[in-house]
């Protein structure tokens, strides 16, 4: 994934967003120019594209009421992006990472990028879930990978808090 940062047009505005490998916005952040964040005043998004790119859905995440939320109320944050050096082809696909960082078991996570085995690569909906760490690797809970291709370089794993948020 690719996360940009800028501002727009009318300096307004901040944006942040996570675009999927074609450029699109999968998760679209907005706030007030300055503002952190690490400030609870961002407005989140998530679209949802159909096969020609067309937006089909625009989801909100939920606010402490359970409720969909348009409001200016969240975190916006994503860790650094963690290198991935390999996935197994196994019964659950097991990742491996230059440095673990900050995350944690349970962390829903992306991952871009993967040279090989291009079925873990986000496709804008498939979030993986972190178990298992140990050292350096993670397992993908519930992902079989041997009938994946086999991994051949690159990728890396996007996690933080925006990824974390139930949408509604």
């Amino acid at each position: 994934m690719d996360r940009r940062e800028f501002i727009v047009q009318d300096t307004e505005v901040s944006l942040v967003a996570i675009n999927n490998t074609s450029g699109n916005p999968i998760y679209l952040g907005r706030a007030k120019v300055g503002t952190p964040l690490s400030a609870e005043m961002w407005q989140i998004r998530k679209i949802t594209y159909d096969s020609t790119l067309g937006v089909t859905r625009v989801e909100w995440p939920q606010n402490s009421l359970n409720a969909a939320s348009t409001e200016f109320e969240f975190v916006w944050s994503t860790a650094t992006a963690l290198s991935i050096t390999n996935v197994s082809q196994a019964n659950p696909a097991v990742v491996t990472v230059a440095a673990i960082g900050t995350l944690q078991n349970g962390d829903k996570i992306a991952i871009q990028d993967v040279a090989g085995m291009t079925e873990v690569n986000f496709d804008g909906s498939n979030l993986y879930t972190v178990a298992n760490i140990v050292g350096n690797t993670f397992e993908l809970l519930g992902i079989d990978s041997t009938a994946f291709i086999a991994y051949t370089g690159g990728g890396s794993v996007t996690f933080g808090n925006v990824l974390e948020l139930t949408y509604s």
